[in-house]
């Protein structure tokens, strides 16, 4: 088989376009003050560049072959050294296509091929026909099954979700990305100054300036993280097949996908205090080796990008059976210990505004702070201590950790690989433990699931039952 005629077009436009990107961001001035001739030169330079770019991916394009065998891919390529590779079928772990605007318009797709344990992309197909993608993601999953390669062989998956509209609408309000945060402050450290000035010059205070850069940064992140989100997961939809959960979504860039059901390390349920207020969810997967955020985002990544939590929980035990959800919650001398973590701060802050109240007469307002943050942490304790707990289940076990993200995550015991109790100084004190259940295939972007703050002898007995239960399920 060989990629798309259209693919030699698309990829030499391609190279040609980075390389004009680049010379008009090196030299932009200059090539603004060209003279006819010298404009005819560069014009003439850059139609030598595209016929030799042409040729090249003429070349790249006919030396370039893949097949598909019973038990593996093969792939041949190579202009002036020729290679080939096999892939076994055994280890493709999944078949992701993607196609962005313009190679759907041209009816092209990028196909990856993910192998298990990587978490990188063991080859890529640049590019293929639509249909043909289609037909070859089908055709591994099928020679994957040991069954017949027929569009009949799709008809037994089950669609178990499709965002909606008020979904999709509501995800885009309750989301807002970090980095969009990170990309303001940069810009506020580039342009506050100038913005200022001009809020100087027009008469206004310094403070009311302030407050409007403040307000229509925010406004930008949110909007930026709207219009994100929505272009990311329109039109979401995942299958539920006989061993993988499949899925497609995107608005502009358009990605089809799977995600091995033998592979799932942990399901998490995940909620911001937006999405708490309106009752919805996040429902995110891990697995092993392979993080669905690399097939669908390109990290762990949303399964469920956004419902109504009760229908986050059935359907997540649609993927991994559990039941319900019923933590139990860790013990109220935890709630105490948070509240004296945050007094401490307290009483730093405090100190500072007595030290400027010595000088300044002005005791109402270090008392006003001091009340204000005692309430404060009050507060804190009791929302950090609310949104803590575990249970101990018949085949998995449920963590639940966090305010400003709670996670709640269920791990099967057969997927622990170690039971760390870990005990810090502080927790001594309060004779507080935690117990991490490690799981294998979690990197740096993904937490183990955790027990935290738990009485240690209390802590010890759930150890010894998730110990048992895990040699009991291997």
């Amino acid at each position: 088989m060989k990629l798309d005629r259209k693919s030699i077009v698309y990829n030499a436009l391609q190279d040609v376009g980075t390389i004009a990107v680049f010379l008009v961001f090196t030299g932009g001035a200059s090539i603004t003050s060209l003279n006819f001739s010298a404009a005819a030169i560069v014009a003439a330079v850059l139609a030598v560049l595209t016929t030799v770019t042409l040729v090249w991916e003429y070349l790249v394009w006919r030396n370039y072959s893949f097949y598909i065998r019973e038990e593996n891919i093969n792939i041949r390529h190579g202009v002036f050294q020729k290679k080939s590779r096999e892939i076994p079928l055994s280890r493709i772990q999944n078949v992701d296509i993607k196609k962005n605007v313009v190679q759907r318009v041209l009816g092209i797709a990028k196909v990856s091929l993910e192998t298990a344990g990587g978490g990188h992309t063991e080859a890529s197909l640049k590019f293929i026909g639509d249909e043909q993608a289609r037909q070859f993601q089908r055709k591994i999953r099928n020679l994957k099954k040991g069954v017949e390669d027929t569009e009949e062989a799709d008809e037994d998956r089950e669609l178990i979700y499709e965002i909606s509209d008020r979904e999709l609408g509501v995800l885009g309000v309750t989301s807002v990305k970090p980095g969009l945060i990170f990309g303001l402050m940069g810009l506020l450290g580039v342009g506050g100054g100038l913005v200022l000035t001009a809020v100087e010059q027009s008469g206004l205070s310094v403070l009311l300036g302030l407050s409007i850069i403040l307000v229509l940064g925010l406004a930008g992140v949110w909007a930026a993280s709207f219009t994100s989100v929505l272009l990311k997961y329109y039109g979401f939809k995942l299958w539920r097949s006989d061993d993988s959960l499949e899925y497609e979504r995107g608005f502009l860039n358009r990605s089809e996908g799977s995600i091995p059901l033998e592979k799932i390390q942990k399901l998490t349920v995940e909620e911001n205090p937006l999405k708490r207020l309106f009752g919805y969810s996040t429902l995110k997967i891990e697995t092993a080796g392979y993080s669905a955020q690399n097939s669908m985002e390109g990290g762990p990544e949303s399964a469920i990008p956004l419902t109504k939590r009760n229908r986050a929980i059935r359907l997540a035990n649609k993927i991994e059976p559990f039941g319900e959800i019923n933590t139990v919650s860790i013990p109220g001398k935890a709630r105490r210990r948070y509240f004296g973590r945050y007094m401490i701060l307290n009483a730093a802050v405090t100190a500072g505004t007595l030290t400027y109240a010595y000088f300044t007469g002005s005791y109402l307002i270090a008392g006003a702070v001091f009340t204000a943050l005692t309430v404060l942490s009050i507060t804190a304790a009791h929302l950090k201590w609310k949104n803590k707990g575990y249970q101990v289940g018949e085949d998995k076990i449920v963590t639940m950790n966090g305010f400003w993200k709670r996670e709640t995550m269920i791990v099967p015991y057969y997927r622990i690989q170690n039971l760390i109790e870990t005990q810090t100084v502080f927790q001594r004190r309060w004779n507080l433990s935690s117990l991490v259940l490690d799981i294998a295939g979690t990197n740096l972007f993904q937490k183990d699931a955790k027990i935290t703050d738990l009485d240690t002898e209390q802590l010890r007995q759930v150890k010894e039952q998730c110990y048992r239960k895990l040699q009991d399920s291997l």
